[in-house]
């Protein structure tokens, strides 16, 4: 079983190791405490950027130090069998599907979505 993750979870880019078949970063996600106020980071290991995802990594550019949004992504904790026994993973598996760059100002509209229109203010006529 999985759980799938929120289309707007942003993370910060910490390191990008290539498997030639898919990459596998190392990043890091943080929340707001709603009774401190304070935030709470972790950071996620081992996390496998395939097919649309890893593609991107080279066309998009992707560096450390980066901020990106998750487009697709589950976390899972499946077991597997070892010497016919099952043994469940110590730590949940993230699989990134895609991402895109994360755009503070807002200049860039987050796919699906349309970008507000853009205005071109004139300055003749107006008394201020």
């Amino acid at each position: 079983m999985s759980l799938n993750i929120s289309d707007t979870q942003r993370v910060s880019v910490w390191t990008i190791e290539d498997r030639e078949k898919f990459a596998l970063v190392q990043m890091s996600s943080s929340r707001k405490d709603k009774q401190s106020g304070e935030y709470k980071n972790t950071s996620w290991a081992y996390v496998r950027f395939v097919g649309t995802a890893y593609s991107k990594i080279a066309t998009d550019g992707l560096v450390h130090g980066d901020r990106i949004v998750l487009k697709g992504a589950t976390i899972s904790q499946e077991p597997y069998l070892v010497d016919g026994v099952k043994t469940y993973p110590k730590y949940p598996q993230i699989v990134v599907f895609n991402w895109e760059h994360y755009v503070p100002d807002g200049t860039q509209a987050p796919s699906g979505i349309d970008a507000p229109p853009q205005i071109e203010e004139e300055d003749e006529g107006l008394p201020f």
